[in-house]
């Protein structure tokens, strides 16, 4: 009976190999380094018809494979991005369980050939646990444009009409630069990313959910910008110069080399911009509690002005395991505008005028980084340390001078001076250390600290009639600042990766200080505050398919306000609106939730964002209608922590390339928002707002690209304020000469409509405000672009079918993204 049953079992156990196969398995490695290939093409053909394919698999993010096979002979091919194919034969015997290959080892490809055949694109995305990447170098329009009309085609990220950046629908968000926090370009993002060619940009990553590595504020997330440095001897650049209809021009130049153990990195550019005369009206209905009046503003304003941007980054590296880098950059520059307005007040108040100023906006900014890379033998095992520093001058002034005055009370005459001298200088140090435990654990740990000291001084004149003429101080309208802050900060972050699961979790500690001294007429204060955060933030991933992933993010986000909102200077170039900031504001905490599904292939890019945000003490926008100086009426624009903001938003992005010639991308979102102040519930508004921005482009025979754009924006919810949707478009066509050395493109903006109008809509306690823009927006704008230098890296042979490795999310390149934040 027991000789039966055991006959049973292994009949049974032979029929199931044979119905199920064999296990056949083993791991792809560089012969090189002996590190793992994720992501790479196994392709097994039987050898009686090796050139047809039975089944087609890719590696996981270790570099493992298995496969199920029955009884018989067999050829695999191996295919991996920049490595020679490899093929091997495998027997598969008649009841064997299983067949181990072992490691298998890959050659890296060194063939040059004097040309480029490039059989298939590769996509513009990846997406990785807590991030997306757009690859910049990959983009067939970065040749001729801006890093700014690259971020127009960036998942998450739309740039309105006015070049008014959006994260996820929100403006309240990060850059960084190579990894770092840059002040340089969050203070003036519009201005300094239109001075930077995209041709100097490796990648752009959009962090969605930042993890304890990174600082806490940026409510929105992070847009790390990636510059692109040069991997091999030698040396590459570009020279560029532009000029638009409206009188507006400017060059720019990139340099890119390394030699033996030096690096140098460096791009520079210099722009003028002439915006022609512009419409402004503005009426204001004002019921209670005063009697009706109506205010009325009719006028015109003209800007002009331009800076210069340069930011360079050296680099030395004595051996493989130590690497020094020394980054400079600089933004300067200072804008013009003149406006006149002739003012009518009815009701209430009766008085009338005709106003002129002219006023000068000096902005910039200058940051010094340096850092210490210490690499290990481990894989990924990486010391850092640096130190930042940056200064941020905020400067502005203007005349302001009144003419046919009827019935208008201003107790210090009617020509006026004002000259502000503000801003602040930043220092940063921190460590940072990353260790791969092993393949599937890593933790991270770090220590930072920020002291930050801002500034605040006005000068206040006035053209005194009853004294000759002269200029006299107005020490009434003295509001100057000194406002310290030092953030010490340490964090610590685990990370697995387990087959199709990967997990992320962080925690990270704020403690800020603050001292604040205010200095009025009326008061010399001193004030200090205290507070501590705890930043925690989780983000899982799982691996739907081959191209497909799922995430899940939550994190907690913090807001400090920054001089723009502290600033107490109150700009009263327009007597009746005035605006200044508010010294007693507090930061705010914003928490995310998210999910998010891309699939992301070498034709169909596509991912969707379902996000909800909640913040309790949100720094909004504060309007209402008081004294000042004595005169009644006055609109007073400035900043609280009075908002409780809810949100929930659906992102999306999808490009399609159906053929080698065309090219299509959309990105754009959808959200609910609901807002009310948490001094008065009658005070709320919500509502759906949406942004999107499509593009086509085609690639022609000879080197000729043409591109159609175009976006709309409807309104954008604010506590009292709502404004009109709006849209713009664009065309543009683009030339290569002399093998592709020289880009010539000829863009044009809205060619249909010379101006754009837009609305904004405010209310208040009693009043009623609206406000109408009509801003020229036709332009024709061309651009030269001149690439040279040693090109070795970019004629090797790529033609070749682009495998998994290319459309899957895999980690990007860490060159240049820096270790902390």
């Amino acid at each position: 009976m027991k000789q039966t049953l055991l006959s049973l079992i292994l009949l049974l156990a032979s029929v199931v190999v044979y119905a199920e196969g064999t296990n056949v398995k083993g791991q792809l490695v560089s012969a090189n380094d002996k590190q793992p290939l994720p992501y790479a093409t196994v392709s097994v053909a039987s050898k009686a018809v090796p050139q047809k394919s039975i089944k087609k698999f890719a590696t996981d993010d270790s570099g493992n494979f298995t496969t199920t096979l029955q009884a018989g002979d067999y050829i695999f091919t191996f295919q991996f991005v920049g490595m020679n194919n490899f093929n091997r034969s495998v027997e598969v015997k008649n009841g064997e369980l299983q067949v181990n290959l072992g490691q298998i080892e890959m050659s890296e490809s060194s063939t040059e050939l004097s040309e480029i055949s490039v059989t298939a694109q590769r996509p513009l995305v990846k997406v990785e646990i807590d991030k997306l990447t757009y690859s910049a170098k990959d983009d067939p329009e970065s040749s001729t444009s801006n890093v700014l009309d690259l971020l127009r085609k960036v998942p998450l990220v739309t740039v309105d009409g006015e070049d008014n950046i959006q994260l996820k629908g929100s403006s309240s968000f990060k850059i960084y630069l190579n990894g770092k926090p840059s002040n340089m370009i969050s203070n003036n993002p519009s201005q300094v990313l239109k001075s930077m060619p995209a041709n100097s940009i490796k990648d752009v990553e959009v962090i969605t959910d930042p993890g304890a590595r990174y600082d806490a504020e940026g409510v929105g997330g992070i847009i790390n910008i990636i510059t692109d440095k040069r991997v091999d001897e030698g040396y590459s650049g570009s020279v560029g110069a532009n000029g638009d209809t409206f009188g507006g021009y400017g060059g720019n130049a990139y340099l890119s080399l390394k030699y033996g153990k030096f690096g140098l990195t460096g791009n520079g550019s210099y722009f003028y911009h002439n915006r022609p005369e512009a419409k402004t009206s503005l009426t204001r209905e004002e019921m209670a509690p005063s009697p009706v009046n109506e205010l009325t503003q009719d006028g015109t304003s003209k800007n002009y002005g331009g800076g210069l941007f340069y930011n360079t980054q050296l680099s030395y590296e004595p051996d493989t395991l130590n690497l020094f880098n020394v980054s400079v950059g600089q933004f300067g520059g200072k804008f013009h505008s003149n406006s006149s307005q002739d003012v009518l007040s009815q009701g209430a108040r009766d008085y009338s005028y005709l106003l002129n100023n002219n006023s000068i906006n000096h902005f910039g900014s200058f940051t010094l980084t340096t850092d210490y890379q210490r690499t290990f033998k481990k894989k990924g095992e990486l010391l850092t340390v640096s130190y930042r520093f940056e200064r941020n001058p905020n400067d502005s002034e203007y005349e302001s001078e009144y003419s046919q005055v009827v019935n208008y009370f201003y107790p210090k005459g009617y020509r006026m001076k004002s000259i502000n001298n503000a801003g602040g200088k930043e220092h940063t140090g921190q460590v940072d250390y990353v260790n791969p435990l092993t393949d599937k654990h890593s933790i991270e740990v770090g220590l930072k600290y920020i002291f930050r000291d801002n500034s605040s001084r006005g000068d206040n004149t006035f053209l005194n009639p009853d004294d000759g003429g002269q200029w006299e101080e107005d020490k009434s309208r003295k509001n100057d600042l000194d406002h310290e802050q030092r953030i010490a900060s340490g964090y610590a972050g685990y990370g697995l990766k387990a087959g199709k699961f990967g997990l992320k979790l962080g925690l990270r500690g704020e403690n800020t200080a603050q001292k604040i001294h205010f200095m009025s007429v009326q008061t010399d204060t001193v004030v200090h505050s205290d507070f501590f955060d705890m930043v925690p933030s989780a983000a899982f991933s799982y691996q739907l398919g081959m191209t497909k992933t799922l995430r899940w993010g939550y994190n907690m986000r913090i807001s400090r306000p920054g001089i723009w909102y502290l600033n107490p200077y109150i700009n009263d170039s327009d007597p009746n609106n005035i605006r200044y900031g508010n010294p007693n504001l507090d930061a705010e905490q914003t928490h995310n939730l998210n999910i998010n599904y891309g699939s992301f292939s070498q034709k169909v890019n596509f991912n969707a964002t379902l996000s909800y945000s909640f913040t309790q003490n949100a720094i909004t926008s504060r309007i209402f209608i008081d004294e000042y100086q004595g005169r009644e009426g006055v609109t007073h624009n400035t900043y609280d922590n009075i908002g409780r903001n809810q949100s929930i938003g659906l992102d999306g992005y999808l490009s399609w390339t159906p053929t080698p010639v065309i090219r299509m991308n959309v990105n754009g979102s959808l959200s609910y928002t609901d807002i009310q102040s948490t001094e008065n519930a009658g005070v709320r508004n919500s509502g759906f707002s949406g942004r999107g921005f499509g593009g086509i482009t085609f690639t022609l025979p000879k080197d000729v690209r043409l591109s159609a754009n175009g976006g709309i924006f409807t309104s954008n919810i604010q506590l009292q304020t709502t404004q009109s949707a709006f849209y713009f478009y664009s065309f543009s066509a683009m030339k290569s000469f002399f093998n592709k050395k020289l880009d010539v493109s000829l863009n044009t903006t809205t060619p249909f409509h010379k101006y754009r109008d837009f609305k904004l809509t405010t209310t208040g306690e009693g009043f009623v405000q609206k406000m109408n823009f009509q801003n020229p927006m036709r332009t024709f704008r061309l651009s030269l672009t001149y690439r040279f230098g040693d090109l070795k890296s970019s004629v090797r042979k790529v033609q070749r079918t682009i495998t998994n490795e290319d459309v899957l999310q895999g980690g990007s390149s860490q060159e240049g993204t820096g270790t902390g934040s």
